[in-house]
Parts: structure tokens; sequence; C-alpha cells
């Protein structure tokens, strides 16, 4: 018997399935049946369509494909083997009593193809009626009862897929987080206020997302009958119920379905940054990005922000930096609004056309800089760090890393953007999360560690500190991680005793907390205005390889903390070794420390 023999299909296409004469339905049975010897093997099914007379072009653009309405009769076990192992029969034992069934049932008739599927449903539903509890869904169908099934649950791209069985046969639930920036923890507002900001990004979506779902499904490999059961978002997660999800192209699936949420993303665009200890939500209102919101600004003086700001931020700036002896934090409110709109998005900061690839080292003793040259040495193999539109990214050399944030300060929150990452891609840069833009540096270095890197940089801001202990429990299996503590101004006293316990390299900002716990314990100092503290020998090896490509060598330094401890200044044109004994009190420094 020949391997296709008794095989017969429809065309289905994104308006439908073809009928005899060209047009379409949504009922299989009143299609065009078409027998597998009527055309033999194609590769491409419009020209079938093609072959048969019809010309319709956005049928042909959009694409044709075979819809199975019966199997070849050597595939037709394939059916009972589904069934079951949906009853938890092992394959081999599935294979063999579908094979039993194939004779007993006379499935090489076609008719009875169809009373075996229908008596297989309510056997499957049995089983589970039978074994499991029930969930209640009330769908597009009416109220239907989800029985979960015995199969994995497996996590795809930024997604989870479960199964389910009911009456209607399978059901698919996939499931995706959804972006909050609990903006409590930088923010304080009344619930209103606070709902808002936070449910901004998930606000239109469930109207988005059936719409362009219905509108791509076909694209991405589902069938033009696959419909949205139910679709709901639950503790900030979307569920979406579908009735059908082909197993063999879960990637392309699951991938549709993320587009099309990383597109809402794009099209609400928001983050959380910050300047001045000060932080900032910049939303796209109208199709135009601006800062809507900031908090008054914890410090009188920062060295580095004053710098920073002269040279590019001109009378917005000055009108900032005089404001910071008022107390009027409204009105401190809006000028840090300004400037962040006058000179950081002005400036490209958040432009998804920006190039990120650079060699610019914008700070001597900088986070990036000092992870670049580590590249640059051989020191390291990938860093973690965290980027405007891209969230968490896996950086693998120094011009990929230091082109990645260029002057950014702190970001807490950001969105996706397609355009980026296609820049990111050609850049070498790996986005951790690319349809959501989550900013997660624990399971950003979980990805590196699975990807094969075993020494890596990465980065942690403000109170997100506290995770550095969690970093530490994943140093084994010859794994090292360099955990650099960044932007630490008001960071708790918790968080600054795990930094104190477990990182590598910390910031000092204009934290009361490092200065108070962790400035007497490290065993090294670069910088006097902004300290760069040193707390192990493993960070001091990469501080000491980036004052190598500063031409300062230091092989002989001897590591410890109090009086003796090693602290190199930058005087002029070149950098100096002293001892901390030595250093007068800094008359430059951020004030007041919080």
């Amino acid at each position: 018997m020949a391997s296709h023999d008794g095989w017969k299909y429809v065309l289905e296409t994104k308006k439908g399935y073809v009928k005899e004469d060209g047009s379409f339905t949504s009922e299989v049975k009143e299609a065009l049946l078409i027998d597998f010897w009527d055309f033999g093997l194609v590769d491409d099914t419009v020209k079938i369509y093609k072959k048969l007379g019809f010309n319709d072009p956005e049928v042909i653009l959009s694409g044709v494909k075979e819809h199975t309405v019966s199997p070849a009769y050597e595939a037709r076990n394939g059916i009972g083997i589904g069934y079951y192992t949906l009853m938890g029969y092992d394959f081999e034992s599935a294979f063999y009593k579908a094979r039993s069934d194939y004779n007993s049932y006379k499935l090489y008739n076609d008719d009875n193809i169809i009373k075996y599927e229908e008596e297989m449903k309510n056997k499957v539903l049995d089983y589970y009626r039978e074994r499991k509890s029930a969930q209640v869904l009330n769908s597009s169908d009416g109220a239907l009862l989800l029985y979960q099934t015995n199969e994995d649950s497996p996590k795809i791209l930024e997604g989870t897929l479960k199964h389910f069985y009911s009456k209607i046969g399978r059901v698919f639930m996939y499931a995706i987080p959804l972006k909050n920036p609990h903006v409590e923890k930088y923010f304080d507002m009344n619930r209103e206020e606070r709902d808002y900001y936070n449910y901004f990004q998930q606000r239109g979506l469930i109207d988005y997302f059936v719409k362009r779902f219905n509108n791509d499904k076909f694209d991405f490999g589902l069938h033009f009958a696959t419909k949205i059961l139910d679709i709901k978002i639950i503790n900030n997660e979307l569920r979406i119920y579908l009735n059908d999800w082909n197993m063999w192209n879960n990637l392309e699936i699951a991938k549709g379905i993320n587009l099309i949420i990383r597109d809402f993303y794009s099209e609400k665009e928001m983050h959380i940054t910050r300047m001045f200890g000060s932080y900032v939500i910049i939303q796209k209102i109208d199709g135009e990005l601006k800062a809507v919101k900031a908090t008054s600004i914890p410090i009188k003086y920062c060295p580095l922000m004053v710098k920073l700001l002269k040279e590019v931020g001109g009378e917005v700036a000055e009108n900032l930096l005089s404001s910071l002896d008022v107390s009027d934090a409204k009105k401190q409110s809006e000028l840090m609004c300004e400037l962040i709109n006058q000179v950081v998005i002005k400036a490209g900061y958040f432009d998804t056309s920006r190039p990120l690839n650079s060699c610019e080292a914008n700070v001597l003793f900088g986070a990036s800089e000092t992870i670049s040259s580590g590249f640059k040495a051989g020191a390291l193999d990938a860093a973690v760090i965290v980027s405007n539109n891209l969230g968490t990214i896996i950086t693998t050399n120094d011009a990929n890393t230091q082109g990645a944030v260029k002057r950014m300060t702190g970001l807490f929150y950001t969105s996706p953007s397609e355009e980026i990452l296609k820049t990111a891609t050609e850049a070498g840069i790996i986005p951790v999360f690319p349809y959501t833009g989550n900013i997660n540096q624990i399971e950003g270095v979980k990805q590196a560690i699975n990807m094969g890197y075993r020494r890596i940089a990465v980065t942690l801001a403000a109170q997100d500190n506290r995770l550095m202990a969690s970093l530490k429990e994943l140093e084994n299996n010859g794994v090292t991680i360099y955990k650099f503590g960044l932007c630490s101004t008001g960071i708790s006293e918790k968080t600054a005793l795990t930094m104190l316990e477990n990182a590598d390299i910390i910031w000092s900002c204009a934290s009361k907390y490092v200065k108070e716990y962790i400035e007497p314990k490290a065993i090294a100092q670069v910088g006097i205005k902004i300290p760069v503290h040193i707390m192990t020998k493993k960070g001091w090896e990469l501080v000491k390889n980036h004052l190598a490509y500063m031409s300062c060598h230091l092989d002989d330094v001897t590591l410890c903390s109090g009086e003796e401890e090693p602290v190199i200044l930058n005087q002029g044109e070149s950098l100096k070794l002293v001892r901390k004994r030595d250093v007068h009190k800094c008359s430059d420094c951020p004030h007041p420390c919080i």
C-alpha cells in the first residue's frame, strides 16, 4: 500500500477553507475535498490553489495550507496513539492499543475515523473526570470544565504553555507575565495614581491582542479555525485559552504571540530612570516620549552630575542646579522632568535607532568602563547589564558593553523595541527578554551560565543590590561572578549589609550606609569624590586590569582595610597611589549622604 493512500485534505487560507467555486467557508465539510493522488507531493500549496484555477491575490500573498480531513491509512494509527498517551499509556503500549483499534474499528473507512475520534474523545474525558479536579472556564463556547492533562507544561520563550482537556477536546493555555513597574518602590503616590502608572502598559492590551491575533494567527502556524476561547489578565499575567495549538510549531506560535505583546508595549512606551537620586517616569503619550513625573531631589550636590550636566545641559541644567538649594519639591520635580526631556531624551538616550557599539569611555572609573577593560584583557566571558529599550542584556565584548549603556544612569524599568532589537543582534548583544524588555539580573546570569559563559560580570542598581546573595549562590561548577553594586544613593541598611557580604566592587554614590558599613571594610579604593570600593581580591583583579589600561600598573599593592588601605587618586593627567591615612577629607563629594 502506498504511503499516502487515503490522505484527503482541504485548502485553508486566512479567509477560510476554499470551496469548489473558489469562495470561502468556515466549515470544513463545505470545502473542496482533495485526494492526495490528485496532486501528489507538492511543497508549495499555493501551486495547488492556482492549478485549481483560483487566483485571489490576497490568498496568494498570505499563503495556503493543507488541512487534513482524513490521514493516510498508514498514519491512522497515530490518532489512537495520541488519545491513549493522553490517558497515561506509554508510547509502546499506546502504539499496540491503536494498532488493535485500527483493525477492530475498520479505520480504513473514512466514516469510521470520525466515529472513532468521537468515541476516543469521550474516553479521554471520562479518564480525566475520574482522576482530576476541574477548573471552570467561561469561554466563547459557553462554560467549559477544564482538566489539566498529564503532559508537561513547558516554558516557551517568555511564557508557559499548559495543556487541558474538555468536552470540546484539547484546550491550551499560554500564560505570559506582564510588565508592572511597581512604582510604589520609587514614588510616594496615592492608590489612584499608583494604579495608573502600574497598569499603564496593560490597559487596552486585551482588545489589541484579540484584533492582532485574529489577523496574524495564520501567519505563525495556527489554523483558520483557531479561536480564543477566553483571554484575561490575572495577577499581572496574560492568560490566553485556545482551542488549537500546533505542537510541531511551538516556538513559532509562542513567538507570534509574544511579538503582539512586544508591539503593544512599544506603542505604550514607559521607562523609569534616575538622576541626582531623583526617580523619573518617562512615558510615550500621543506619540511623544517625555518625562512626566519625578521625585524631589534628595541630594544637594554631586560632582559627577554637575560635570556631565554642564557639558550637555545648557540653561536647563543651570536652572536645575540652582534649584537644589531650594526646598520646593514641586519646582524641583518640574525642572527634573524638563532636564530629562531636553538633555536625556533629545540627546537620544532612548532613541531606538541609536548605535550599540562604542569605544568611548565616559568616566574614568565607571562600571561599563571597568567591564570593557576586562573584555579587552580576556578576563571576562560575558557581562549581564541593563540597557534602555532592551532591559537585561548579555554582552560579550568591550565595544557592545560600552555602546549599550553610554552615559545612562540608573534604569529600573524600560520598554522593548523591534528596531533596537535588530541593532542589538547585529552588535552581538543578547537580550534576555526580547519581547518584554524586563529587567531581571538573576535570570540574565542564569542564561549566561546556560550559554556556557563562566566568567561573568553583573551590575545591580539601588535596592536590587539586595539580590547579591542570590547571585553568589550561582557561583559553582567553575562559574565566577563579578558583582558590581551601583546607584547606591538611598539604599536601605539591610541592602548595604547584603552588599558588604557579597559584592566585589561598590560605587559609593551618596549613600550613608555605604560610607558607614562598606567603606571601612573595603580592601582598596579608587577615586575620592565618588569612591569606588573594592571588596574582594577578584574585584581588585578587574580594577587593577582597568587601571593598567590607563598606564597605572599596580602589581605589588598590599590589599587591606583601615588606615593602610590603598587608594588610587586621579591627579591631573596621571594616577597616584596613596594610603587611606594620607587622604584628606573630600571637599567636593556628593552631599548630603542618604
